[in-house]
């Protein structure tokens, strides 16, 4: 397929698509959007794999940080291992991260951020990119990639303010921009600030989506409209960048 459009960080694994997943992914193949479904539990991981049979579809498997902080030991190592079984299956890694939202005690947080930087390693051995997750955790995500990563980092739905935007574009870092910028203001001014060379489309679907309905890939073109509008430049122009920037990353070529 020609690809178009990229959604670098979707979950069409999960149960509410399961009546008309097909339906959707063939709609997606059809307007050339390719689509890297993200992982992040024990079971999505091995649900993710069975989504290779789609001819626009590419993996990141994960381990999401609230799943990394409920996990012992043995089976977050045992996560990490499988992932590593199936390097040569994904393009990257992800969904991972810190998130201080959900997770509120200390020591847990303490653990997850242990864990991500296990994560991290991880990466850099294998040479993915990482797909991060960084909900009310921002500075402490960044600070911790820029002293450990090496390899290229995707910041998805980022929530955090411009000033801390910033630092991760000045690390280098990609944004990923899902449907609800075109919604949400304080994303549309992010949005503004950030280098078109960093930028990159997502859904997030399920979520994340320019209405209450259920987000999917097929509203990628809807992102790359807004994005337009508000660095007032040609749609034809950012397609093109977007395209770019997600082969820098993915190594994945249109």
């Amino acid at each position: 397929m020609k690809i178009k459009y990229i959604d670098v960080h979707s979950h069409m694994g999960e149960e509410i698509f399961d009546k008309d997943r097909d339906k959707i992914l063939k709609e997606c193949e059809e307007k050339g959007i390719f689509v890297i479904n993200c992982g992040g539990t024990s079971e999505s991981n091995r649900k993710s794999l069975k989504l290779l049979k789609y001819k626009n579809v590419n993996l990141n498997l994960g381990i999401y940080p609230v799943q990394a902080a409920e996990m012992s030991d043995k089976e977050f190592f045992e996560e990490l291992r499988f992932i590593e079984d199936n390097k040569d299956k994904i393009v990257g890694i992800g969904e991972v991260g810190l998130d201080f939202y959900w997770i509120t005690d200390d020591a847990k947080r303490q653990l997850e951020v242990e864990r991500f930087k296990e994560i991290i390693w991880l990466a850099n051995k294998l040479r993915l990119p990482l797909n991060v997750h960084s909900r009310k955790a921002e500075k402490e995500t960044i600070v911790l990639l820029a002293k450990m990563a090496h390899v290229p980092v995707i910041l998805h739905a980022f929530g955090g303010s411009w000033k801390l935007a910033k630092l991760g574009a000045a690390e280098g870092f990609y944004f990923s921009i899902p449907p609800n910028v075109i919604i949400n203001k304080a994303r549309q001014k992010l949005l503004k600030e950030l280098p078109i060379e960093k930028l990159l489309t997502e859904t997030d679907a399920p979520y994340l989506g320019p209405t209450k309905e259920r987000n999917d890939p097929r509203n990628i073109p809807l992102v790359i409209e807004k994005i337009a509008e508000i660095k007032q430049m040609e749609v034809e122009e950012v397609r093109k960048q977007i395209l770019k920037n997600t082969g820098d990353v993915f190594n994945i070529k249109p």
